[in-house]
């Protein structure tokens, strides 16, 4: 039997021309996670949803199909979130992260929730470093790579702020005295508080570590933008 899903909150993640006229889509819904759909026909000149069919724009989108590849068959724009700048690079960036660390058909409504949040964060352009970085450890907590951050993991004592730790992938934070990261921005980011200069600078590479143990070395193209866009800042 042929599966139907009705007016699901969808964003895009990504889109590729398929044929003449048609779209390949890598979608992240609420309730059934990355999916694969199939656009038809909406490249036309006369067709209304390819509009829509574009990253951070929030639309309700209906669906069929049996197989893995799903047929689009209705599209409503429901909220968008205008990214300009450096603010739409992150936003590409975080739609990266998301297509290489969820497993596709698997459920993240929570996370979901978080990306919403993480595009209306980054819409506003404020805190841009600090919304990525949060973004980044609500991901590997959903996705089950998440860390107890404030805790020695070999000793089970809180971090002491005047210390600094080193990461340990898939175990957590252990001290050195040459390490990464000081226990007072370990503190903060456990917290969710708001992080100054230093604790961005540190958090920033951290987060690189974290996020690279568990990329097994896939590169991130839009890393790589980023980093040379800030070069010439």
């Amino acid at each position: 039997m042929e599966a139907v899903v009705y007016l699901q909150p969808a964003l895009i993640l990504q889109h590729h021309a398929y044929r003449e006229s048609s779209l390949l889509l890598e979608v992240f819904t609420r309730d059934y996670g990355i999916i694969s759909v199939l656009a038809k026909g909406v490249r036309k000149e006369k067709s209304k949803m390819a509009g829509l069919l574009l990253p951070f724009i929030l639309v309700n989108i209906s669906y069929l199909g049996r197989n893995e590849l799903k047929t689009l068959t209705q599209v409503e724009f429901v909220s968008s979130y205008p990214l300009q700048g450096m603010s739409l690079y992150c936003g590409f960036y975080v739609n990266e992260l998301l297509q290489k660390f969820l497993h596709k058909y698997d459920p993240y409504p929570a996370l979901f929730v978080r990306y919403l949040h993480c595009l209306q964060a980054l819409s506003s352009a404020e805190t841009i470093e600090q919304t990525l970085r949060y973004f980044e450890l609500d991901l590997l907590q959903d996705t089950g790579y998440g860390i107890q951050l404030d805790v020695d993991c070999e000793t089970g004592v809180n971090v002491d702020s005047v210390q600094r730790y080193h990461y340990l992938p898939a175990h957590g934070m252990k001290y050195s005295a040459h390490g990464i990261i000081s226990g007072e921005t370990l503190q903060l980011l456990a917290k969710n508080a708001m992080l100054d200069t230093k604790a961005l600078s540190e958090s920033k590479i951290l987060l690189r570590k974290m996020l690279d143990s568990y990329l097994q070395g896939k590169p991130l193209k839009s890393r790589d933008v980023l980093a040379n866009i800030i070069q010439y800042l």
